[in-house]
């Protein structure tokens, strides 16, 4: 389950620049409408043609196709972590794998390394947005005066954003250098982070290890639903064009041999979250998640724009 936006410290110069991240990761995620299509993978193709067109819907009159692409790649990237966090729970239950320690940060640690494996320009942009959409979710929360919840299951939203960081620069130090410069996080850190991605990368496979499918063992049927809310029309079109729930499920179905069908639902829950429901077998993403980020972006994306290329830069000339 998605955790609910909560307090935490935040200096100014901190959000201003790793807000910023997205674009200033462009030299490693090649972010622009230019990269490569290998790249992206079919995902990354479907964003494009989602972008340009939704650039001519009238909610979005007056803006650039750049701003149109921050925004709803903003949206996207943090539905899509969060769906693949709830994929780690899923393993968890349905594969019967042990879990040392919170199985939240586990499940993140999950969705950290699984788009880091994929490696192309989708998932790197993925995993900037996700730390992005928890460091704005920490500001917003601060601003709003909203009390640290110190016994949730989750961690604080700070301590995610940083913990997503610090698995990306330790499980590649050269691609992500800059994400990690601009959260200001020490050298010294950034070199225990390769440890902390190798014990999560090494962990995750060999739990995983005995539960892959092999060659001649059938797939196993992952179903694919999305409901179609009137009030968020625009958010069940978008995903369903990107075929976010279908490149999912043929992942699942392709690499884990699962103990039987599992399901995989977009649906209007009347609350923000997204939950793996072990009764159902299913994992359900509320449109209200994706309506939440949008807002989440309103509150401080904007910023981000202006301020990518000087930390971008700022960074360079530190190395």
């Amino acid at each position: 389950m998605t955790a609910q936006p909560h307090l935490g410290f935040l200096r100014a110069s901190l959000f201003g620049a790793f807000i910023a991240c997205f674009g200033a990761a462009s030299a490693g995620a090649q972010t622009s409408s230019t990269a490569a299509p290998a790249r992206d993978g079919l995902m990354g193709a479907k964003l494009e043609s989602v972008i340009k067109e939704f650039s001519r819907e009238p909610r979005f009159k007056g803006l650039s196709e750049k701003q149109v692409r921050d925004r709803i790649e903003f949206v996207a990237g943090n539905v899509i972590f969060a769906t693949l966090h709830e994929v780690g729970h899923m393993t968890v239950t349905e594969l019967g794998l042990p879990v040392l320690g919170r199985e939240e940060d586990a499940a993140d640690a999950f969705a950290v390394v699984t788009a880091l494996k994929i490696g192309n320009n989708m998932s790197d942009r993925i995993l900037i947005q996700s730390t992005r959409g928890w460091f704005l979710s920490d500001a917003r929360a601060r601003k709003q005066k909203e009390p640290l919840q110190f016994y949730d299951q989750h961690g604080l939203d700070r301590q995610r954003a940083f913990n997503i960081v610090c698995l990306m620069v330790g499980g590649d130090p050269e691609r992500f250098y800059v994400a990690a410069e601009i959260a200001k996080m020490p050298e010294e850190r950034q070199g225990t982070c390769q440890g902390d991605y190798s014990n999560a990368s090494w962990s995750w496979d060999k739990a995983l290890a005995p539960h892959i499918r092999k060659p001649d063992q059938a797939k196993i049927p992952v179903d694919v639903k999305y409901g179609e809310p009137k009030q968020y029309g625009i958010f069940a079109r978008g995903f369903q064009e990107i075929k976010l729930l279908e490149t999912l499920a043929e992942h699942i179905s392709d690499r884990f041999a699962l103990r039987g069908p599992v399901g995989l639902e977009m649906l209007s829950c009347g609350e923000p979250n997204a939950h793996w429901d072990l009764t159902a077998r299913k994992i359900f993403v509320c449109y209200e998640l994706a309506a939440e980020f949008a807002d989440l972006y309103k509150f401080g994306g904007e910023k981000s724009m202006s301020k990518a290329y000087r930390a971008e830069k700022s960074a360079e000339r530190k190395r």
